[in-house]
């Protein structure tokens, strides 16, 4: 069971003070259609019009709107993903961010962004709300705290780790798997074949990599160390030892279509039962749905899939990380507190697992309602997954996320099927990717 610190009743009491202390109408203005003395705010955001975040965001904004109606109200503007960091960039420049800002570039954000005090000190705010404090993940409010103790993005509350899955109709273990050692997972396997994936960022073998170095000792450290600067050096021994392991994976347990194979290649190997176990995010869950059964051959059954996090107790997810919001330095003392109900109504119980339900993940100190626990086990693998998903979970970033992007959308990818074949040892294999990520950070 986990350790909740969550008062659902509190929050809830809070929100409906919140609705009923109007904000002056001095900052006030009028939309079509609206009240006179309502506080709107524009937020440019890319979860609209056919993203698929939009699917839950957009509707999540007009709740917001119905429960303050009157008061507070967000229009959206239709940002595309691919230039929205840009656009955030070029408001930043032209001074017209908007008072709620939804992310925008990491390394923007940790090098101009705060340290040039473009953004609101939220930190006064999470100490008036312990309630909704107590949500977020340790990690991510170490990360998101400045040295002077100002806090300027919302550190995270919910988390979709990555594990893995297997197909129970080829593999039924009766263990807890994510309890076990790396050692002792291997053992269980035996001869058992894995999907895995040499082409594109060979996304597949990259989370089993991770999991391989997150399961020795300083391994989780050595990855999270890659957040602030990326690894270049991979002759280190936690690093080797992976490889090793992993080159012994392909070897012995890889699906035949491995050497070449993108994601979707790797994903049609388990659901057509070549394979019993592929590496994952909850996301796929989606998959394994009958309605997706025309993806499926060679009986496999989407029913028959479980999920679990890794051996060690270990989730791939980035908690060290700045949120998904920030408020601007030049918002108005209305247009903050428009902001923080906002804030208080996304970290609401409700909305948090409402956001759960539509799109995976946990909240590991939220105390989940018996309604939300009832409707998450209808899909087995979330369920699975938000089961192994406590306090006591281990979150390391994926590897991918802590090299250089040539290395991860290049180099390992070319270089897998050396591994694979024999033709490199796990030293000379770390040895060329050093020698590429040093290449690639002195340009």
């Amino acid at each position: 069971m986990k350790k909740k610190r969550l008062l659902a009743a509190l929050t809830a009491g809070l929100m409906l003070v919140s609705a009923g202390c109007g904000a002056s109408g001095g900052g006030g203005s009028t939309t079509d259609g609206g009240v006179s003395g309502e506080i709107t705010i524009t937020i440019p955001s890319y979860k609209t019009g056919q993203n698929v975040g939009a699917v839950f965001f957009e509707p999540q904004v007009e709740r917001f709107n119905q429960l303050y109606e009157g008061q507070y109200h967000i229009e959206l503007e239709n940002v595309t993903e691919d230039v929205f960091n840009d656009q955030m960039k070029q408001l930043a420049q032209q001074n017209a961010l908007p008072p709620l800002v939804q992310g925008g570039d990491k390394e923007w954000l940790r090098t101009v962004v705060f340290p040039n005090g473009m953004a609101h000190d939220i930190s006064g705010w999470l100490d008036e709300n312990p309630d909704i404090k107590a949500l977020m993940l340790e990690d991510a409010i170490d990360y998101c705290t400045e040295e002077d103790g100002a806090i300027y993005s919302v550190p995270l509350a919910t988390v979709r780790p990555t594990g893995f899955f297997y197909n129970s109709a080829m593999w039924n273990p009766t263990e807890d798997l994510s309890s076990l050692t790396m050692d002792e997972f291997i053992s269980l396997i035996g001869d058992q074949k894995i999907a895995f994936s040499t082409a594109e960022n060979a996304w597949v073998s990259a989370l089993f990599l991770t999991a391989l170095i997150a399961d020795q000792e300083g391994g989780v450290e050595l990855l999270n160390r890659g957040i602030e600067e990326k690894i270049t050096d991979f002759n280190q021994p936690i690093i080797v030892t992976a490889v090793e392991k992993l080159q012994s994976f392909l070897q012995n347990n890889a699906s035949a279509n491995s050497v070449g194979a993108a994601y979707p290649d790797a994903a049609n190997a388990f659901m057509s039962g070549q394979v019993s176990i592929i590496s994952n995010g909850p996301w796929m869950s989606t998959d394994f749905e009958e309605a997706n059964s025309a993806n499926w051959s060679n009986g496999f059954n989407g029913a028959d899939v479980r999920a679990s996090l890794f051996p060690g107790q270990v989730g791939i997810a980035q908690t060290r990380s700045y949120g998904e919001w920030w408020i601007s330095a030049d918002a108005t003392e209305d247009e903050i507190a428009l902001a923080e109900a906002f804030l208080e109504f996304i970290y609401s119980p409700e909305e948090l697992e409402a956001y759960l339900l539509a799109e995976g993940g946990d909240a590991p100190k939220l105390e989940y309602s018996e309604s939300f626990t009832s409707q998450q086990g209808e899909t087995q693998v979330l369920a699975d997954l938000a089961a192994d998903t406590s306090e006591e979970t281990v979150f390391a970033p994926c590897i991918l996320d802590v090299i250089p992007s040539s290395v991860a959308n290049s180099d390992l990818s070319r270089l897998l099927p050396s591994l694979a074949d024999g033709t490199y040892t796990a030293e000379e294999f770390c040895e060329l990717l050093t020698t590429a990520a040093q290449e690639a950070t002195a340009e």
